[in-house]
Protein backbone atom coordinates (compact mmCIF):
# COMPACT_ATOMS: atom_id res chain seq x y z
CA UNK A 1 0.00 0.00 0.00
CA UNK A 2 1.62 3.43 -1.19
CA UNK A 3 1.36 6.62 0.98
CA UNK A 4 -1.34 7.72 -0.61
CA UNK A 5 -3.73 4.95 0.18
CA UNK A 6 -3.01 5.34 3.57
CA UNK A 7 -3.70 8.72 4.09
CA UNK A 8 -6.93 8.08 2.31
CA UNK A 9 -7.83 5.20 5.20
CA UNK A 10 -7.22 7.73 7.82
CA UNK A 11 -9.83 8.82 9.91
CA UNK A 12 -11.76 12.09 10.07
CA UNK A 13 -11.29 12.49 13.41
CA UNK A 14 -8.74 14.10 15.65
CA UNK A 15 -5.49 12.82 16.97
CA UNK A 16 -1.88 12.92 16.43
CA UNK A 17 0.16 11.26 13.43
CA UNK A 18 3.78 10.25 13.34
CA UNK A 19 5.19 10.20 9.70
CA UNK A 20 7.83 7.51 9.70
CA UNK A 21 10.99 6.88 6.97
CA UNK A 22 11.63 3.37 5.58
CA UNK A 23 13.74 2.09 8.48
CA UNK A 24 10.64 3.32 10.93
CA UNK A 25 12.58 5.91 12.35
CA UNK A 26 9.64 8.64 13.17
CA UNK A 27 10.29 12.01 11.11
CA UNK A 28 7.67 14.04 12.30
CA UNK A 29 4.66 14.10 15.08
CA UNK A 30 1.93 16.01 14.62
CA UNK A 31 -1.85 16.80 16.08
CA UNK A 32 -5.04 17.57 14.05
CA UNK A 33 -8.91 18.12 14.12
CA UNK A 34 -9.34 15.72 11.44
CA UNK A 35 -6.19 13.50 10.60
CA UNK A 36 -6.64 12.50 6.84
CA UNK A 37 -7.29 16.20 6.55
CA UNK A 38 -4.19 17.46 7.75
CA UNK A 39 -1.99 14.51 6.78
CA UNK A 40 -3.26 14.90 3.11
CA UNK A 41 -2.53 18.73 3.12
CA UNK A 42 1.03 17.87 3.13
CA UNK A 43 1.16 16.14 -0.04
CA UNK A 44 -0.95 18.36 -2.13
CA UNK A 45 0.80 19.40 -5.16
CA UNK A 46 -0.93 22.64 -5.91
CA UNK A 47 0.00 23.88 -2.21
CA UNK A 48 2.70 25.72 -1.52
CA UNK A 49 5.08 24.58 1.41
CA UNK A 50 8.35 25.77 2.88
CA UNK A 51 11.08 23.95 2.15
CA UNK A 52 11.56 22.12 5.69
CA UNK A 53 7.80 20.11 4.47
CA UNK A 54 9.46 19.92 1.06
CA UNK A 55 12.13 17.53 2.43
CA UNK A 56 10.18 15.81 4.66
CA UNK A 57 7.51 14.53 3.00
CA UNK A 58 9.88 12.71 0.36
CA UNK A 59 11.40 10.85 3.50
CA UNK A 60 8.03 9.42 4.55
CA UNK A 61 7.16 5.89 3.69
CA UNK A 62 4.55 4.87 6.20
CA UNK A 63 2.32 7.15 8.58
CA UNK A 64 0.81 5.83 12.15
CA UNK A 65 -1.80 7.49 14.02
CA UNK A 66 -3.41 7.73 17.67
CA UNK A 67 -6.72 8.73 18.03
CA UNK A 68 -7.93 11.32 20.68
CA UNK A 69 -11.48 12.10 21.83
CA UNK A 70 -10.83 15.60 21.44
CA UNK A 71 -8.13 17.76 19.65
CA UNK A 72 -7.55 19.28 23.40
CA UNK A 73 -6.03 16.00 24.15
CA UNK A 74 -4.27 15.74 20.80
CA UNK A 75 -2.27 18.36 22.06
CA UNK A 76 -1.37 17.16 24.93
CA UNK A 77 -0.51 13.89 23.25
CA UNK A 78 1.54 15.77 20.88
CA UNK A 79 4.03 17.07 22.70
CA UNK A 80 4.46 14.20 24.99
CA UNK A 81 5.15 11.97 22.00
CA UNK A 82 7.42 14.63 20.59
CA UNK A 83 9.39 14.37 24.08
CA UNK A 84 9.69 11.06 23.84
CA UNK A 85 11.01 10.44 20.01
CA UNK A 86 12.31 13.87 19.35
CA UNK A 87 11.75 13.74 15.87
CA UNK A 88 14.47 15.60 13.48
CA UNK A 89 11.56 17.32 12.00
CA UNK A 90 10.25 18.88 14.91
CA UNK A 91 13.19 20.94 15.86
CA UNK A 92 11.38 24.50 15.01
CA UNK A 93 9.29 23.21 18.28
CA UNK A 94 12.01 21.99 20.57
CA UNK A 95 14.10 25.04 19.72
CA UNK A 96 11.46 28.07 19.31
CA UNK A 97 11.29 29.83 22.95
CA UNK A 98 7.64 31.44 21.88
CA UNK A 99 5.89 28.07 22.36
CA UNK A 100 3.78 27.64 25.47
CA UNK A 101 4.55 25.66 28.25
CA UNK A 102 2.59 24.13 31.20
CA UNK A 103 3.95 25.14 34.46
CA UNK A 104 3.45 22.96 38.03
CA UNK A 105 5.35 25.72 40.38
CA UNK A 106 7.15 25.39 43.60
CA UNK A 107 4.85 25.76 46.31
CA UNK A 108 3.19 23.81 49.51
CA UNK A 109 0.12 24.00 47.29
CA UNK A 110 1.28 24.09 43.50
CA UNK A 111 -1.24 25.47 41.18
CA UNK A 112 -0.87 24.90 37.10
CA UNK A 113 0.33 28.04 35.25
CA UNK A 114 0.76 28.59 31.37
CA UNK A 115 3.95 30.26 30.67
CA UNK A 116 7.20 30.49 27.77
CA UNK A 117 9.85 30.61 30.12
CA UNK A 118 11.85 28.01 31.95
CA UNK A 119 12.75 30.30 35.19
CA UNK A 120 12.25 28.76 37.79
CA UNK A 121 14.89 25.44 38.25
CA UNK A 122 12.67 23.45 41.10
CA UNK A 123 9.25 24.03 38.90
CA UNK A 124 8.14 21.20 36.94
CA UNK A 125 7.24 22.27 32.97
CA UNK A 126 5.42 20.24 30.56
CA UNK A 127 5.29 20.87 26.87
CA UNK A 128 5.93 22.89 24.62
CA UNK A 129 2.61 22.99 23.11
CA UNK A 130 1.86 23.92 19.56
CA UNK A 131 -1.66 25.37 19.98
CA UNK A 132 -1.80 28.32 23.10
CA UNK A 133 -5.71 28.10 22.29
CA UNK A 134 -6.16 24.59 22.78
CA UNK A 135 -3.69 24.69 25.41
CA UNK A 136 -6.43 27.08 27.97
CA UNK A 137 -8.66 24.60 26.69
CA UNK A 138 -6.84 21.57 28.39
CA UNK A 139 -6.08 23.57 31.34
CA UNK A 140 -9.76 24.45 31.96
CA UNK A 141 -10.50 20.55 31.50
CA UNK A 142 -7.84 19.85 33.94
CA UNK A 143 -9.24 22.10 36.41
CA UNK A 144 -12.67 20.91 35.98
CA UNK A 145 -11.61 17.22 36.34
CA UNK A 146 -9.11 18.18 39.36
CA UNK A 147 -10.14 20.24 42.36
CA UNK A 148 -7.09 22.37 42.58
CA UNK A 149 -6.61 26.25 43.38
CA UNK A 150 -7.31 28.22 40.35
CA UNK A 151 -5.98 31.60 42.47
CA UNK A 152 -2.66 33.09 41.59
CA UNK A 153 -2.14 33.16 45.40
CA UNK A 154 -3.81 31.60 48.04
CA UNK A 155 -6.83 33.85 49.80
CA UNK A 156 -8.17 33.88 53.23
CA UNK A 157 -11.20 32.24 52.86
CA UNK A 158 -12.73 29.95 50.76
CA UNK A 159 -13.24 30.72 47.46
CA UNK A 160 -16.77 30.47 44.44
CA UNK A 161 -14.57 27.00 43.32
CA UNK A 162 -14.53 25.53 46.65
CA UNK A 163 -18.35 26.02 47.24
CA UNK A 164 -18.76 24.66 43.62
CA UNK A 165 -16.89 21.57 44.96
CA UNK A 166 -14.33 22.47 41.99
CA UNK A 167 -11.34 22.95 44.61
CA UNK A 168 -10.61 21.28 48.08
CA UNK A 169 -9.47 24.67 49.36
CA UNK A 170 -6.20 23.88 50.64
CA UNK A 171 -6.10 27.58 52.23
CA UNK A 172 -8.48 26.94 54.74
CA UNK A 173 -7.24 23.48 54.97
CA UNK A 174 -3.64 22.88 55.36
CA UNK A 175 -4.56 19.63 56.85
CA UNK A 176 -5.31 18.16 53.59
CA UNK A 177 -1.95 18.76 52.14
CA UNK A 178 -1.40 14.78 51.38
CA UNK A 179 -4.28 14.72 49.49
CA UNK A 180 -3.44 17.77 47.29
CA UNK A 181 0.00 16.44 46.75
CA UNK A 182 -2.29 13.64 45.21
CA UNK A 183 -3.96 15.70 43.00
CA UNK A 184 -1.11 17.39 41.57
CA UNK A 185 1.20 13.92 41.44
CA UNK A 186 -2.31 12.65 39.43
CA UNK A 187 -1.61 15.36 36.74
CA UNK A 188 1.90 15.38 36.59
CA UNK A 189 1.81 12.02 36.07
CA UNK A 190 -0.89 12.21 33.22
CA UNK A 191 1.12 15.51 31.19
CA UNK A 192 4.32 13.54 31.20
CA UNK A 193 2.90 10.24 30.75
CA UNK A 194 1.95 9.65 26.98
CA UNK A 195 -1.52 8.02 27.95
CA UNK A 196 -3.63 8.15 25.14
CA UNK A 197 -6.59 10.57 26.47
CA UNK A 198 -7.34 11.62 29.94
CA UNK A 199 -10.43 9.15 30.10
CA UNK A 200 -8.13 6.56 29.27
CA UNK A 201 -5.83 7.25 32.02
CA UNK A 202 -8.77 7.94 34.64
CA UNK A 203 -10.13 4.49 33.89
CA UNK A 204 -6.43 2.65 33.77
CA UNK A 205 -5.99 3.83 37.31
CA UNK A 206 -10.03 3.02 38.03
CA UNK A 207 -9.26 -0.29 37.26
CA UNK A 208 -6.03 -1.25 39.75
CA UNK A 209 -7.10 0.64 42.50
CA UNK A 210 -10.27 -2.11 41.99
CA UNK A 211 -7.38 -4.79 41.58
CA UNK A 212 -6.25 -3.65 44.64
CA UNK A 213 -9.70 -3.93 46.49
CA UNK A 214 -9.07 0.09 46.94
CA UNK A 215 -12.74 0.83 46.66
CA UNK A 216 -13.19 4.23 48.11
CA UNK A 217 -10.13 5.30 45.86
CA UNK A 218 -11.45 3.63 42.73
CA UNK A 219 -14.87 5.59 43.39
CA UNK A 220 -13.36 8.46 42.93
CA UNK A 221 -11.67 8.10 39.50
CA UNK A 222 -15.10 6.44 39.02
CA UNK A 223 -16.46 10.40 39.16
CA UNK A 224 -13.72 11.84 37.40
CA UNK A 225 -14.37 9.85 34.16
CA UNK A 226 -18.26 10.55 34.57
CA UNK A 227 -17.32 14.49 35.29
CA UNK A 228 -15.01 14.22 31.90
CA UNK A 229 -17.72 12.56 30.31
CA UNK A 230 -20.56 15.24 30.79
CA UNK A 231 -17.40 17.84 30.27
CA UNK A 232 -16.56 16.14 26.65
CA UNK A 233 -20.07 17.06 24.39
CA UNK A 234 -19.51 20.93 25.81
CA UNK A 235 -15.56 20.97 25.40
CA UNK A 236 -16.13 19.46 22.04
CA UNK A 237 -18.88 21.80 20.24
CA UNK A 238 -17.18 25.10 22.30
CA UNK A 239 -13.77 23.98 19.87
CA UNK A 240 -15.94 23.45 17.03
CA UNK A 241 -17.71 26.67 16.25
CA UNK A 242 -19.12 25.61 13.30
CA UNK A 243 -20.86 22.46 14.01
CA UNK A 244 -24.42 22.46 13.72
CA UNK A 245 -26.64 22.72 16.48
CA UNK A 246 -28.86 19.59 17.00
CA UNK A 247 -30.72 21.08 19.90
CA UNK A 248 -34.15 22.06 19.61
CA UNK A 249 -34.97 24.65 22.25
CA UNK A 250 -31.43 26.17 21.00
CA UNK A 251 -32.90 26.24 17.32
CA UNK A 252 -36.53 27.89 18.36
CA UNK A 253 -34.76 30.19 20.29
CA UNK A 254 -33.25 31.18 17.57
CA UNK A 255 -35.57 31.30 15.39
CA UNK A 256 -38.46 33.33 17.53
CA UNK A 257 -35.87 36.28 18.22
CA UNK A 258 -34.57 36.05 14.67
CA UNK A 259 -31.44 35.71 15.41
CA UNK A 260 -28.38 35.43 12.41
CA UNK A 261 -26.58 32.76 14.60
CA UNK A 262 -27.34 30.09 16.65
CA UNK A 263 -27.51 31.34 20.49
CA UNK A 264 -24.73 29.26 22.03
CA UNK A 265 -24.39 31.20 25.38
CA UNK A 266 -27.06 32.32 27.50
CA UNK A 267 -26.51 33.89 30.84
CA UNK A 268 -29.28 34.63 33.07
CA UNK A 269 -29.47 37.36 36.29
CA UNK A 270 -31.44 37.06 39.69
CA UNK A 271 -30.86 39.11 42.99
CA UNK A 272 -32.46 37.64 46.23
CA UNK A 273 -32.53 40.00 49.63
CA UNK A 274 -34.64 40.79 52.78
CA UNK A 275 -36.67 43.39 52.72
CA UNK A 276 -33.74 45.29 50.85
CA UNK A 277 -30.95 43.72 53.26
CA UNK A 278 -28.43 41.92 52.22
CA UNK A 279 -28.96 42.13 48.56
CA UNK A 280 -26.83 39.61 46.12
CA UNK A 281 -26.85 38.98 42.28
CA UNK A 282 -26.21 35.96 40.60
CA UNK A 283 -25.10 35.09 37.18
CA UNK A 284 -25.61 31.66 35.74
CA UNK A 285 -23.95 30.70 32.55
CA UNK A 286 -25.34 28.12 29.55
CA UNK A 287 -23.06 26.79 26.77
CA UNK A 288 -25.21 24.96 24.28
CA UNK A 289 -28.08 24.37 26.86
CA UNK A 290 -25.28 22.52 29.69
CA UNK A 291 -24.37 24.50 32.69
CA UNK A 292 -20.77 26.07 32.82
CA UNK A 293 -19.73 27.06 36.24
CA UNK A 294 -16.49 28.32 35.15
CA UNK A 295 -18.66 31.51 33.83
CA UNK A 296 -21.04 31.74 37.14
CA UNK A 297 -20.72 35.29 39.24
CA UNK A 298 -21.69 35.95 42.37
CA UNK A 299 -22.29 40.26 42.99
CA UNK A 300 -22.59 41.55 46.53
CA UNK A 301 -24.74 44.45 45.41
CA UNK A 302 -23.09 47.81 46.66
CA UNK A 303 -24.88 50.88 45.37
CA UNK A 304 -28.38 49.87 45.97
CA UNK A 305 -30.15 50.69 49.22
CA UNK A 306 -33.88 49.74 50.28
CA UNK A 307 -36.20 47.39 48.02
CA UNK A 308 -35.31 47.98 44.38
CA UNK A 309 -35.02 45.05 42.66
CA UNK A 310 -34.63 47.02 39.33
CA UNK A 311 -31.58 49.00 40.19
CA UNK A 312 -29.55 45.57 41.69
CA UNK A 313 -30.28 43.52 38.20
CA UNK A 314 -29.15 47.09 36.55
CA UNK A 315 -26.07 47.03 38.60
CA UNK A 316 -25.40 43.07 38.57
CA UNK A 317 -25.56 43.42 34.50
CA UNK A 318 -22.96 46.59 34.20
CA UNK A 319 -20.71 44.91 36.57
CA UNK A 320 -20.79 41.85 34.16
CA UNK A 321 -20.32 44.00 30.97
CA UNK A 322 -17.72 46.20 32.44
CA UNK A 323 -15.45 43.01 33.33
CA UNK A 324 -15.73 41.93 29.69
CA UNK A 325 -14.46 44.92 28.54
CA UNK A 326 -11.47 45.07 31.76
CA UNK A 327 -10.93 41.50 30.93
CA UNK A 328 -12.21 40.00 34.10
CA UNK A 329 -14.63 38.25 32.33
CA UNK A 330 -13.85 36.09 29.15
CA UNK A 331 -17.25 35.46 27.81
CA UNK A 332 -19.40 37.68 25.71
CA UNK A 333 -23.08 35.80 25.60
CA UNK A 334 -25.53 35.95 23.18
CA UNK A 335 -28.53 35.50 24.75
CA UNK A 336 -29.20 37.49 28.69
CA UNK A 337 -32.21 36.52 30.41
CA UNK A 338 -33.75 38.59 33.39
CA UNK A 339 -35.58 36.72 36.09
CA UNK A 340 -38.92 39.20 36.21
CA UNK A 341 -41.70 40.68 34.33
CA UNK A 342 -41.79 43.85 31.16
CA UNK A 343 -40.40 46.07 34.24
CA UNK A 344 -37.07 44.40 34.61
CA UNK A 345 -36.33 43.98 31.31
CA UNK A 346 -36.68 47.40 30.79
CA UNK A 347 -34.87 47.95 33.71
CA UNK A 348 -31.76 45.97 31.89
CA UNK A 349 -32.56 47.33 28.60
CA UNK A 350 -31.35 50.95 29.53
CA UNK A 351 -28.33 49.09 31.01
CA UNK A 352 -27.20 47.63 27.74
CA UNK A 353 -28.02 51.39 25.70
CA UNK A 354 -26.33 52.69 27.95
CA UNK A 355 -23.55 50.41 27.92
CA UNK A 356 -23.02 50.26 23.80
CA UNK A 357 -24.14 46.66 24.50
CA UNK A 358 -26.90 46.17 22.26
CA UNK A 359 -25.52 43.17 19.86
CA UNK A 360 -27.12 40.83 22.48
CA UNK A 361 -30.51 39.65 22.72
CA UNK A 362 -32.54 40.29 25.77
CA UNK A 363 -34.94 38.67 27.19
CA UNK A 364 -37.03 38.17 30.63
CA UNK A 365 -39.64 34.92 31.87
CA UNK A 366 -42.09 36.16 34.53
CA UNK A 367 -42.79 33.88 37.75
CA UNK A 368 -46.62 33.95 37.72
CA UNK A 369 -47.77 33.14 34.40
CA UNK A 370 -44.29 31.61 33.22
CA UNK A 371 -44.25 34.06 30.22
CA UNK A 372 -41.02 35.27 27.76
CA UNK A 373 -40.89 38.49 26.77
CA UNK A 374 -38.94 41.02 24.64
CA UNK A 375 -38.07 44.64 24.60
CA UNK A 376 -39.69 44.79 21.13
CA UNK A 377 -43.63 44.27 22.58
CA UNK A 378 -45.56 44.28 25.70
CA UNK A 379 -47.01 40.97 25.04
CA UNK A 380 -45.55 37.95 25.53
CA UNK A 381 -43.87 35.67 23.14
CA UNK A 382 -45.93 32.94 21.38
CA UNK A 383 -44.35 29.74 23.35
CA UNK A 384 -46.32 26.97 23.82
CA UNK A 385 -45.86 25.72 27.57
CA UNK A 386 -44.73 22.34 26.77
CA UNK A 387 -41.82 23.60 24.50
CA UNK A 388 -38.49 22.55 24.82
CA UNK A 389 -37.68 26.73 24.30
CA UNK A 390 -39.13 27.19 27.52
CA UNK A 391 -38.56 24.32 29.43
CA UNK A 392 -34.56 25.45 28.48
CA UNK A 393 -35.53 29.15 30.35
CA UNK A 394 -37.38 28.10 32.75
CA UNK A 395 -34.13 25.73 33.90
CA UNK A 396 -31.67 28.66 33.00
CA UNK A 397 -33.50 30.83 35.41
CA UNK A 398 -33.94 28.18 37.96
CA UNK A 399 -30.37 27.78 37.99
CA UNK A 400 -29.33 31.38 38.42
CA UNK A 401 -32.22 31.57 41.85
CA UNK A 402 -31.01 28.75 43.31
CA UNK A 403 -27.27 30.48 42.86
CA UNK A 404 -28.72 33.51 44.45
CA UNK A 405 -30.53 31.56 47.17
CA UNK A 406 -27.44 29.88 48.09
CA UNK A 407 -25.32 32.98 47.93
CA UNK A 408 -27.41 34.49 50.27
CA UNK A 409 -28.14 32.21 52.69
CA UNK A 410 -24.26 32.41 53.10
CA UNK A 411 -23.91 36.09 53.71
CA UNK A 412 -27.09 35.56 56.15
CA UNK A 413 -25.26 32.72 57.77
CA UNK A 414 -22.35 34.69 58.40
CA UNK A 415 -24.27 37.80 59.83
CA UNK A 416 -25.27 35.65 62.67
CA UNK A 417 -22.28 33.78 62.80
CA UNK A 418 -20.84 37.79 63.80
CA UNK A 419 -23.71 37.69 66.58
CA UNK A 420 -23.17 35.00 68.18
CA UNK A 421 -19.43 35.89 68.57
CA UNK A 422 -20.08 39.58 69.61
CA UNK A 423 -21.99 37.91 72.68
CA UNK A 424 -18.39 36.03 73.57
CA UNK A 425 -16.37 37.66 76.42
CA UNK A 426 -13.02 38.16 75.25
CA UNK A 427 -12.99 38.11 72.01
CA UNK A 428 -12.41 41.59 69.96
CA UNK A 429 -13.00 42.79 66.46
CA UNK A 430 -9.90 41.14 65.29
CA UNK A 431 -10.24 37.45 66.51
CA UNK A 432 -13.93 37.70 65.55
CA UNK A 433 -12.36 38.26 61.56
CA UNK A 434 -10.14 36.04 62.36
CA UNK A 435 -12.63 32.75 62.98
CA UNK A 436 -14.95 34.03 60.43
CA UNK A 437 -12.19 34.22 57.81
CA UNK A 438 -11.44 30.71 59.29
CA UNK A 439 -15.30 28.47 59.29
CA UNK A 440 -17.39 30.90 57.56
CA UNK A 441 -20.28 29.23 59.91
CA UNK A 442 -21.27 28.76 63.71
CA UNK A 443 -21.74 24.92 62.17
CA UNK A 444 -18.60 24.70 60.91
CA UNK A 445 -16.87 26.17 64.20
CA UNK A 446 -18.63 24.10 66.16
CA UNK A 447 -17.92 21.24 64.39
CA UNK A 448 -13.97 22.10 64.93
CA UNK A 449 -12.18 20.77 67.90
CA UNK A 450 -9.42 23.12 70.11
CA UNK A 451 -6.70 22.62 68.33
CA UNK A 452 -8.30 23.07 64.99
CA UNK A 453 -9.46 26.61 66.20
CA UNK A 454 -6.25 27.69 67.45
CA UNK A 455 -4.91 26.53 64.38
CA UNK A 456 -6.58 27.99 61.55
CA UNK A 457 -7.95 31.22 63.73
CA UNK A 458 -4.21 31.55 64.56
CA UNK A 459 -4.72 31.88 68.44
CA UNK A 460 -3.94 30.55 71.77
CA UNK A 461 -5.31 27.18 72.50
CA UNK A 462 -6.21 28.71 75.74
CA UNK A 463 -8.44 30.80 73.79
CA UNK A 464 -9.65 28.21 71.25
CA UNK A 465 -11.11 26.17 74.48
CA UNK A 466 -13.04 29.13 75.36
CA UNK A 467 -14.38 29.38 72.13
CA UNK A 468 -15.22 25.82 71.95
CA UNK A 469 -16.84 25.85 75.62
CA UNK A 470 -19.08 28.98 74.47
CA UNK A 471 -20.38 27.45 71.82
CA UNK A 472 -21.30 24.05 73.13
CA UNK A 473 -23.41 25.81 76.16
Amino acid sequence: MDILQKIRQLPDTSGVYLMKNEAGEVLYIGKAGSLRKRVASYFQKDVMHGPLIGVLVKWVTDIDYIETPTEVEALLLEAQLVNQHKPRYNTRLKDDKSYPLVKITREPFPKLVLTREKTDPKARYYGPFTDARLLREALRLIHEIFPIRKCRVLPKTACLYYHLGQCIAPCIYPEKKKEYSGLIDEISSFLGGGKKSLIEYLTEKMETRARELKFEEAQIYKGQIQALSQLRRKRFDRLNPNRVISTTATSQLKQILNLKKYPERIVCFDVSNIMGHQAVASKVSFFRELPDTFDYRRYKIKTVTGIDDYSMIQEALRRMIRGIREGREEVIPDVIVIDGGKGHLNAAHAVLCEEAFTDVALISIAKRFEQIYTVRSSKPLPVERDSPLLHLVQKVRDEAHRFAVTYHRKLRGRKLFESVLDEMEGIGHLRKRALIRAFGSVEELKKANAESIAYRARMPILLARKVREFLLT
